[in-house]
């Protein structure tokens, strides 16, 4: 069996994700997809539309065999972190032939080229990249800046746009482990990822757009989700049943009186052992949440030229979750192996697990109250983070309250579906 891999958010899953996952397999001659899923958070530091296991049920119906979870402690951070932690739970499977991941670029060979300029940093290269920063941009913009310096225009704009950048992650991370995972990627179909324009391939942020004006609108919501009909690689009723049942429109609310709650009732010098907080950036996250009235004013308060939005929200979350700085350099350790936690399968998932469990070199979960006995001090720390992801999703955004439903919940089970076959 010759298995592919993708690491996703599937925040939620759409028809762009069923169409690599289709083309992926057809040019990589693979017979199983396996999936490593954000959990709650996103990496862009915002809590998912729906719990990990709704949206693991979602990905089993349209093409995929097997989904495990990426910890928090790689899932809400950098896309550096994101797929490095990625990379290296695959590794650690052993049984992982193919990596795909979707670009805007679409071809794999430049893309690769360049990540190995990225992790050899040559002299010229670097001496480029410290006269940029020393102008006061952003890491990315002088990474962008300097790259077109030492290779040209061509080469920069690779660094433009968000999926090219998580495919050069990814590309680094596999040249850095030295893995034997081959790479492949697709051009990323339809709107881009912010996008809320009407699209056959409506991105994953239009998705949720629609669904909660329809939430908002209720009495014009038979006509919004209409919207929806033939641009989902399943029937649109089992995405919009669940979230219409589970999801709690004041969560942003929520979240903004825990940050208020956990913040400003300690010293403000507490906030400098969070992940990606330095340059005084403590105090104007104080100052912001004294005043904002919503999550989202809160953010454009602490933004600025060198801090953008989604730094900002990962500051927030991993500060909402108590990891700290020492923390998360444990987990990016070279020397440090996660587990594997399984969220959903079906009958050629539990043979790729079975395969796993011969021939990888990390735990696997499948029910915490059992194999968490399992585990070493450092796993059970990055398992913690999960958990109480788990239980703010489930407080803040959620309807219905689940007392610790990582330590109740199955995996969920699929029957073997392939998209289009069940449109």
């Amino acid at each position: 069996m010759k298995i592919l891999g993708i690491i996703a958010e599937y925040n939620p899953f759409h028809l762009g994700h069923a169409w690599q996952i289709q083309t992926s397999k057809k040019e990589s001659k693979c017979d199983a997809v396996m999936v490593l899923m954000s959990g709650s958070l996103t990496q862009r530091g915002e809590f998912a539309i729906l719990n990990k296991w709704e949206r693991a049920r979602l990905a089993l119906t349209a093409g995929v065999d097997l989904v495990c979870e990426l910890p928090f402690g790689y899932a809400c951070q950098s896309a550096e972190t994101f797929a490095h932690g990625g990379i290296k739970i695959f590794n650690a499977t052993g049984v992982i032939d193919v990596l795909s991941f979707g670009s805007e670029f679409g071809h794999i060979r430049p893309l690769n080229n360049l990540a190995e300029i990225l992790v050899q940093e040559p002299a010229e290269f670097k001496n480029f990249l410290k006269l940029e920063l020393a102008t006061g941009v952003s890491f990315p913009r002088a990474r962008e800046l300097a790259i077109r310096s030492y290779l040209g225009h061509e080469a920069s704009n690779l660094l433009k746009t968000p999926n090219n950048i998580l495919a050069l992650e990814y590309l680094k991370a596999l040249h850095k482990t030295q893995s034997t995972i081959d790479s492949m990627t697709v051009k990323r179909q339809g709107a881009d990822y912010h996008s809320v324009l009407p699209s056959k391939y409506l991105s994953a942020s239009g998705i949720r757009s629609i669904l909660k004006d329809a939430l908002v609108h209720p009495e014009s919501a038979t006509a919004i989700l209409r919207s929806l009909d033939n641009r989902l690689p399943y029937l649109p009723e089992l995405l919009i049943n669940s979230f219409n049942k589970n999801y709690n429109l004041q969560g942003d609310d929520y979240f903004l009186n825990a940050l208020r709650l956990q913040i400003l009732s300690h010293d403000v010098h507490h906030l400098r052992n969070t992940p990606y907080v330095n340059e005084g950036l403590e105090h104007k996250i104080r100052d912001a949440l004294k005043i904002a009235t919503s999550l989202d004013e809160c953010v454009n308060k602490i933004i600025s030229k060198r801090i953008p939005q989604t730094r900002v929200r990962r500051i927030l979350c991993n500060r909402l979750l108590e990891l700290d700085k020492e923390s998360l350099n444990l987990f990016q350790a070279d020397s440090f192996v996660p587990y594997l936690r399984v969220l959903g399968f079906n009958q050629t998932g539990a043979a790729i697990l079975k395969a796993i469990k011969n021939q990888g070199r990390l735990p696997i979960l499948s029910s915490l109250k059992k194999s968490r006995f399992n585990l070493t001090p450092l796993q059970k720390k990055m398992l913690h983070y999960d958990c109480r992801a788990t239980d703010l999703h489930n407080q803040f955004y959620e309807t219905v309250y689940r007392y610790h439903q990582d330590y109740t919940q199955s995996p969920v089970q699929g029957s073997p579906k392939t998209w289009p076959a069940n449109q």
